[in-house]
């Protein structure tokens, strides 16, 4: 997710600044984010074959939500083969492919969050083992109508439709997402600090409110250029995605006072779960330069957001690959 939505961050600021070497990174990383998909798959997949262990999996306060990484990734990968793709191969091929990602990424999302929320319900969960990546399995609805644009503009015919469809999705995460928002910060205020290595997770409110903005301009453009929505409202998806970040940056702050207090009092362990620090930084910083776009405000903004984001994947990436190595490594040396 954190790769294909820097491929995305990449492309957008190059639409801004037409800086070449922007293109080539958001191809590269493209490319990278679908290999690592693709040997990615086969894990989620193999657990299909044991249901026993997999109804636990999703019943787990802290690993159940984390599967909904994998509709996600592929509604992320759909956002940069519809963006990204056109670039590096005919418009129609790279648009299948979009769209073959949307559909299964959509269907899984439809079913998996639904069905994450009735499990998790039947189980007796204690407030403190609520945590950031309960959002995953709601919000990654907000990613889909981000998707269908490409597709939207495509076929201008069933524009209606498909805007209707996108709003949809739009309508299921935002709020859903208000209500395990609201037991994240519960759970917060009475249960104290998240333990160190679920630090991270603090970081993922960021991700709907930045996926919000992008969805929400995203959609309101399409509808102007469809001529369903007069461009004199796009002002309304201006001000509510405004709003979405402005959440999304005073979380940013609260998220890295509390990042800092456990780094101070012994640290965090380092673990896959800081990649979900990654996509949600990422997303706010691309819902920053689509409002930097519109407002047509200083291109400063624009750079220093990409710099953040790119800045992030790049700390994250490097330190996924050295701990890869160390552990095979250590590996040898044990044999």
């Amino acid at each position: 997710m954190g790769t294909g939505a820097t491929s995305s961050l990449l492309y957008v600021t190059y639409e801004r600044v037409n800086w070449g070497v922007l293109l080539w990174g958001a191809i590269a990383l493209l490319w990278v984010a679908t290999a690592i998909a693709v040997l990615l798959w086969p894990r989620y997949f193999r657990r299909l074959r044991k249901r026993n262990e997999l109804a636990h999996e999703i019943a787990d306060p802290a690993h159940g939500a984390m599967l909904a990484t994998l509709p996600a990734g592929l509604l992320v990968l759909a956002i940069a083969w519809g963006s990204v793709g056109p670039e590096t191969m005919p418009r129609n091929l790279a648009l299948g492919i979009a769209g073959a990602f949307l559909v299964v990424g959509a269907l899984v999302a439809l079913i998996y969050s639904p069905l994450w929320a009735s499990v998790i319900s039947r189980v007796e969960v204690p407030l403190a083992k609520v945590n950031g990546g309960w959002l995953i399995p709601v919000v990654m609805n907000l990613l889909v109508p981000i998707a269908m644009v490409p597709i939207i503009q495509q076929f201008p015919d069933q524009a209606p439709v498909l805007i209707a469809i996108g709003f949809g999705f739009l309508g299921i995460g935002s709020l859903l997402f208000m209500a395990v928002f609201t037991l994240l910060i519960v759970r917060i205020a009475t249960q104290g600090s998240l333990p160190s290595p679920l630090v991270p997770s603090l970081w993922i409110p960021l991700a709907p409110a930045g996926v919000f903005g992008i969805g929400i301009i995203r959609l309101f453009q399409s509808g102007v250029e469809a001529g369903l929505i007069n461009e004199d409202l796009l002002v309304i998806a201006e001000i509510m995605a405004a709003m979405s970040v402005g959440f999304g940056l005073w979380w940013a702050i609260f998220a890295g006072i509390d990042m800092r207090r456990a780094v101070k009092n012994g640290g965090i362990p380092f673990h896959l779960g800081w990649w979900g620090v990654v996509f949600p930084v990422v997303s706010m910083a691309i819902a920053i330069n689509l409002l930097d776009q519109l407002f047509d405000s200083v291109v400063v903004v624009a750079l220093t957001a990409t710099a953040i984001g790119l800045g992030v994947w790049l700390f994250v990436a490097t330190t996924t690959i050295v701990a890869v190595i160390a552990d095979r490594n250590a590996k040898t040396a044990s044999e």
